[in-house]
């Protein structure tokens, strides 16, 4: 499949993804924005598809290096293509892999952050693409395996960082808390003022106490069919 470049934040970083199936949407640039990281702390992203997240975070951490761990090839190819077109080879580390299969030791990160599938496999209509049904779906592992690898990795104290769909939150606090990682942080995304919230930032912490954080909702638009928010025209500038 055919990869194509896409300039981002105002040109300041390029995108390679591919033409056709997945590519990046505002969920990315929202996790991101939502990253709280530290130099000399040693952080992975899982599922990084074409990195976005990652050059990002990069962008708005500049003494910080991140592992990006991939499964798929096309992906992994974006992933090069990326770290080379944005000169982040001493930044950004590709490397593809299964987060079930362990190609990390365990209880060695600081930060662990993703993007994961959103929707159960059986649920909804497919993609002709079975890229995106990858990205998209837990069809290669359920959100409870998912949370399980995650906090095997992770430090004691360390942090996890994801965007996920507001439908499901009960089952990811569930799930979460089951692997002895606690809800700390927690900020509900609307597509604008009034409407429903779709999408969940959350942060957490490995072995802390309860106690979680309500921060502001998020508004992408001003109103429907209405322009990008303040905030969310920030997330997008090259100054962001």
């Amino acid at each position: 499949m055919q990869l194509v470049s896409t300039p981002f934040l105002e040109g300041a970083i390029t995108v390679y993804q591919p033409e056709k199936g997945f590519r990046f949407g505002i969920d990315s640039v929202l996790l991101a924005n939502f990253l709280s990281l530290k130099p000399k702390e040693l952080i992975l992203e899982i599922g990084a598809g074409s990195g976005i997240i990652s050059l990002i975070a990069l962008k708005k951490f500049p003494h910080c290096k991140i592992f990006a761990l991939e499964l798929k090839n096309l992906f992994v190819d974006c992933l090069k293509k990326n770290v080379l077109e944005n000169k982040m080879e001493d930044r950004l580390f590709v490397i593809q892999g299964d987060i079930k299969t362990f190609p990390f030791k365990r209880e060695v990160f600081d930060v662990i952050f993703s993007n994961p599938p959103y929707f159960k496999g059986e649920a909804g209509r497919k993609s002709p693409y079975e890229i995106e049904n990858i990205a998209r779906r837990d069809e290669e592992f359920d959100l409870n395996e998912f949370l399980k690898n995650v906090s095997s990795l992770l430090k004691n104290r360390g942090k996890f960082f994801l965007v996920f769909t507001a439908l499901r939150l009960a089952e990811l606090i569930y799930f979460l808390k089951k692997h002895r990682l606690e809800p700390k942080l927690l900020r509900l995304v609307h597509s604008y003022p009034s409407s429903e919230a779709k999408l969940v930032l959350l942060s957490a912490v490995k072995n802390a106490r309860e106690e979680i954080r309500i921060l502001s909702p998020l508004y992408i638009y001003d109103s429907p069919k209405g322009d990008y928010t303040d905030e969310v025209k920030k997330y997008l500038s090259k100054n962001a």
